[in-house]
């Protein structure tokens, strides 16, 4: 029933709320880092010095975490951010490191190249944490960042798997008229999941090894399952949605709150929203 809401995308603004509250409500970091921790090791990044280059580089404080907590040995990192919010406080988080450090605020797309006053960098480990979604070409992207890896390098890519954000993201495009929502007018594409990542990596580079990391995380959404509209601590299911979900239709609101609720474990009397996630490590080489 093509064209039936009309909810405009999240404003810039209610990007950054939704976005906190789910930060503050979610163990999807904690997850990440344990996944990760993980790489390193295997990886002896714990033990060579490593250049990163870090796509959608955000505030930093992902990067920050894999040094301090998980023992990322980092040599050098370049990371790019084209928010211009973010810029300052990521410069902070990487200036506290002690590594060196470079900030590129461009966009990375399959046009990104380095300053010829770097050369033809070429990197042990690249990071694409939970960022394709705001890209026009998220696999050509993915292509590209491919070009830049050491013969022995790894890319790790931190996406949502299929989930309740990417169901009822999906059910907005296809209930939406596509002049006011649709994939180029949100910030986010959480129609975009793991499986479709990966998927795409393996049939267009398979000269590639790729293995999928499956995990799930928790989002407390105790408030909204319990109000009877919904309307309790909405913002998580809006970041979902990138609409704002009092915005929706009476009937798209109950349908969204059924897909939720379909997706909760009751714990200790509160409900957490099941959140699949997923590792996606691509090498270049079956090589140790």
């Amino acid at each position: 029933m093509t064209g039936k809401e009309t909810a405009a995308p999240l404003t810039d603004e209610g990007y950054a709320r939704t976005f906190a509250r789910l930060v503050a409500n979610t163990t999807v970091y904690d997850d990440m880092a344990s996944i990760s921790r993980k790489f390193i090791l295997e990886n002896n990044f714990d033990k060579e010095p490593v250049k990163m280059l870090s796509i959608g580089a955000g505030r930093g404080q992902f990067e920050t975490r894999l040094v301090r907590e998980q023992g990322l040995k980092l040599e050098y990192i370049y990371a790019i951010e084209p928010n211009t919010v973010h810029v300052p406080l990521l410069e902070t988080e990487l200036k506290s490191l002690g590594a060196q450090y470079d900030i590129d605020m461009s966009l990375f797309n399959k046009e990104f190249e380095f300053d010829e006053k770097y050369g033809s960098p070429l990197f042990d480990f690249i990071l694409l944490s939970h960022c394709l979604y705001g890209f026009e070409d998220p696999f050509g992207a993915v292509s590209h960042a491919i070009k830049f890896l050491k013969p022995r390098g790894k890319i790790i890519i931190f996406n949502v798997g299929e989930s309740a954000c990417s169901e009822v993201y999906t059910y907005m495009i296809n209930r939406s008229d596509p002049n006011i929502f649709s994939n180029s007018l949100t910030h986010a594409n959480h129609a975009l999941t793991a499986p479709k990542i990966a998927s795409f990596i393996r049939v267009k580079h398979p000269e590639l090894i790729v293995s999928v990391l499956d995990y799930i995380t928790y989002i407390g959404i105790d408030e909204f399952v319990r109000d009877e509209d919904g309307s309790g601590n909405d913002e998580v299911v809006s970041f979902f949605l990138q609409a704002e979900y009092l915005d929706l239709s009476e009937e798209a609101r109950k349908y969204v709150k059924e897909i939720v609720i379909k997706n909760c474990d009751l714990v200790d009397d509160k409900y957490i929203l099941k959140h699949a996630c997923a590792g996606i490590v691509v090498s270049l080489s079956r090589e140790e």
